[in-house]
Parts: structure tokens; C-alpha cells; sequence
């Protein structure tokens, strides 16, 4: 199946699951969130973010309301809409664009921060997209993929489909890889200081709740043109 029907195919599913998906975050603490957020972005609000596969604007329109310049980018209209809805409601600026996270419509060295919640196990082509992430972010700007998952799981979680379609959930190279392999996409693609922090502020407790960690890498100070 071509990379672009595969893709079309992920949007669709996510139109269809929106609301659905939307109630999940209910339960979330946002003073945690936000407090773990302004941690890990810093104190400089003169920062731009840019949330990929934002969905409803969870990440997105939290760091707008922190102060820092957001843009949010999903391949789901239905996802999104609701994400305005909420910014609405909470007083976010966050700015929605539909797209595609493995073609960025940004120029290189612009983007400060590039933030995802539970993406990073959903990409097609992996190594294409963190050059592309890498392409756009500057010197010294950081990726953060904050994801769910208990210890050690990382293949339990690789037999399970993400998707019903089954070609579409083959196509996802990286589904339910462990930490250290997460770590390794990251570190072959360019990036550097890569770490893995657990976020125990925000995970919730309870037998069916998984930790919450953020996988963390820099691109270097001197890297001024694209990884090859």
C-alpha cells in the first residue's frame, strides 16, 4: 500500500473516532500537565511549539495558554475541529493546520519545540519523518514524544492492531517498539543528548494506566543544513 493511501486511510480512522478519542483526556490533570510542560519548554515564552498530530489540541492548546507561540498540524479535520473548539473554550491561540507530519510546510531552522503525544509508534516511515522534524527544528531546538507504556512491554504492545485495517496497522514499522529502540530513531537520524524521562506528576494511578515518559533529543547547536 502507497505511503500516501496509508496516510489517507490514518486520517479517516481518526475522523471517525474524534469524539471518542476527545473523552480520553478527561481525566487528565492539566495543572500537572501544564506545570510538567513549562518545565521541560522552559521559562523563555518567546519560543514557538509546534504540536504534530495534535488531534484535539491537548498539548497545543495547553502550551498556548503557558504563553508560548503553538501551531498544531493533524491529518484529522474532524480532530481538529474539535481542538478549536477547546481553544475557544480555554482561551488558547493556538493556530490548527491540517498536514502531514513526514512533509512539513515550514521552513528549515524556524521551530523551536516539536511536541507529539502517543505519535511517535503511529509513523509510516519513521526515519523520513524525524529528518523532516530535524529539517525544521533550530540549532539547539528540541524534540519531545511524551507516550504511555509500561516497562518492558514494548513487544507485547507490537502484537496488538492500532488500526482494524490490517494493511494499514503493517505499515506502521516502529508499532510498540521498546525505549531504547524509540532512543536509537532518534539518535541514527541526528539528534543528540537523547534521554528518556518518566513523568510521574502526570500519570495517573490505577491498574489500567500506563506511565507517562517523554523520549527527548537535541538538534546541535552547529547543525545548520539538513541531516542526509
Amino acid at each position: 500500500m502507497e505511503v500516501m493511501n496509508v496516510i489517507k486511510k490514518i486520517g479517516e480512522y481518526w475522523d471517525e473516532r474524534s469524539l471518542v478519542f476527545d473523552k480520553e483526556h478527561d481525566t487528565e490533570d492539566l495543572n500537572a500537565w501544564g506545570a510538567t510542560l513549562e518545565r521541560l519548554l522552559g521559562e523563555d515564552k518567546n519560543k514557538s511549539v509546534l504540536d504534530l498530530g495534535t488531534g484535539t489540541g491537548f498539548l497545543a492548546n495547553m502550551t498556548s495558554k503557558l504563553g508560548y507561540s503553538t501551531i498544531g498540524i493533524d491529518i484529522s479535520k474532524e480532530m481538529m475541529k474539535l481542538g478549536v473548539k477547546h481553544a475557544k473554550t480555554v482561551g488558547s491561540d493556538t493556530v490548527f493546520m491540517e498536514g502531514n507530519v513526514l512533509a512539513l510546510p515550514f521552513m528549515d531552522n524556524t521551530i523551536d519545540f516539536i511536541i507529539n503525544s502517543r505519535l511517535i509508534w503511529t509513523l509510516v516511515e519513521p526515519d523520513v519523518a524525524i529528518k523532516e522534524w530535524l529539517r525544521i527544528l533550530k540549532p539547539g531546538g528540541k524534540i519531545m514524544c511524551f507516550n504511555r507504556m509500561q516497562e518492558g512491554i514494548g513487544l507485547n504492545i507490537g502484537k496488538i492492531n492500532i488500526y482494524e485495517d490490517e494493511e494499514v496497522d503493517k505499515q506502521l514499522a516502529i508499532k510498540g517498539a521498546r525505549m531504547e529502540e524509540l532512543r536509537d530513531l532518534l539518535e541514527r537520524n541526528g539528534l543528540v543528548d537523547v534521554q528518556i524521562q518518566k513523568l510521574p506528576d502526570v500519570t495517573r494511578h490505577g491498574y489500567d494506566y500506563d506511565p507517562w515518559f517523554v523520549l527527548m533529543g537535541t538538534k546541535d547547536e552547529e547543525e545548520n543544513q539538513l541531516i542526509s
